[in-house]
């Protein structure tokens, strides 16, 4: 009978090792994909002028540059989307997903000036050309029309 109980303990304890070491598998595991996650870009921080998002003038003159220079990658069909747009990876967002409306309007400034040229997006196959011409009030405007296309 003592035989038995050993070989029962022996059993629950291999069970509970082998149990044990799922778990470190699993956590290693989810450490090693939060490490290799996409990758973050480091870009400067700048402030929206204030009431930009309010000053209706400002908010349209936002609306005539995408229509301008940004809507044949970015718009929908009815406002000009270009049939290229359709073969872009990564895709060109239309930004009226919500998320883009909490988006920091510095992150979204820096892409507008900075286009593909930068990494992650040089390596990864965006399109985007740099807006470096556009002033800044420009950019501004335009981020902030683009939050406006996600409410």
């Amino acid at each position: 009978m003592g035989r038995c109980i050993r070989s029962a303990r022996w059993k629950v304890r291999t069970a509970r090792q082998t149990g044990y070491r799922v778990l470190q598998l699993i956590i290693l595991s989810m450490l090693l994909l939060y490490g290799c996650g996409p990758e973050q870009p480091d870009y400067p921080q700048r402030q929206m002028p204030q009431g930009l998002m309010e000053d209706s003038v400002q908010l349209a003159a936002g609306h005539a540059l995408f229509s301008d220079k940004c809507a044949s990658c970015h718009g929908k069909p009815s406002e000009g989307l270009s049939g290229r747009a359709v073969f872009f990876q990564p895709p060109a967002p239309d930004f009226t997903e919500a998320h883009f409306r909490d988006s920091d309007p510095a992150y979204l400034f820096w892409r507008i000036e900075v286009g593909k040229t930068v990494e992650p997006y040089l390596s990864s196959g965006s399109v985007m050309p740099a807006w470096r011409g556009l002033t800044d009030q420009e950019i501004w405007q335009l981020v902030a029309y683009l939050k406006t296309r996600s409410e």
